[in-house]
């Protein structure tokens, strides 16, 4: 049976501002985000617990605009909840610099986590009223290997006026931990792979000095 559920918004700017460069832009001023899910009968435990993130996900971006009171400091400690609590932020941290965090003091990782935090953060601010009319329907799930799981959907426009966005959920399972979420494909593009991408450009271009990604990021968030 499908399961449906209204107003579920903003979902696709977690991981960045490439999503709403895709969706945001044109999306209508009006509307609903909805869910739309699939039986999970025939998946396995760690599967289920991959769909079931990411619904719960749904669930509480809903809530948090269904009870939104406008007041910034209250929305920036949601959305940051929502962040810990469905993203691996420690791995998402890790990857997006490559063989690079390798080489990068413990300093400047302790800096460089907390402003990709704070950039996640206010993209997801600055575009937290933008993703509207849009209903998500989920699709099916697969493991890769042992330790990953894809969770598979579309996003689609309520007035006809985008295409459909394929869109994958990527989860990492780790013995005894929770199951969490640490990139979204967007039509096979992975937002996280792109973000290494240009990361790793920045740090070469400047003779492999880690410092100036976070110069970088310094000037995105001031």
């Amino acid at each position: 049976m499908l399961r449906r559920s209204p107003l579920k918004t903003m979902l696709v700017t977690i991981l960045g501002t490439m999503l709403v460069t895709m969706l945001g832009s044109a999306l209508p001023s009006s509307g609903f985000f909805g869910l739309i899910g699939v039986s999970q009968a025939a998946a396995n435990t760690q599967q289920v617990a991959a769909a079931e993130l990411v619904d719960t996900m749904m669930l509480d971006l809903e809530k948090l605009r269904a009870t939104d009171t406008g007041d910034e400091i209250q929305r920036r400690e949601r959305i940051l909840n929502i962040l810990d609590t469905y993203f691996d932020m420690d791995a998402v941290t890790r990857i997006s610099v490559g063989q690079y965090w390798r080489v990068a003091t413990d300093e400047e990782k302790t800096e460089y986590a907390e402003l990709l935090r704070e950039v996640l953060l206010r993209t997801i601010l600055n575009n937290f009223d933008q993703l509207k009319g849009l209903v998500y329907t989920a699709g099916d799930i697969n493991a890769l290997g042992k330790k990953f799981v894809v969770v598979r959907g579309v996003f689609s426009d309520t007035l006809g006026d985008r295409p459909n966005v394929r869109v994958n959920w990527r989860a990492v399972i780790r013995e005894g931990k929770p199951v969490k979420l640490f990139d979204i494909e967007i039509e096979n593009l992975s937002l996280l792979d792109t973000q290494k991408q240009e990361n790793i450009a920045v740090i070469r271009r400047n003779k492999g000095k880690f410092s100036a990604l976070i110069d970088l990021m310094r000037e995105r968030t001031e």
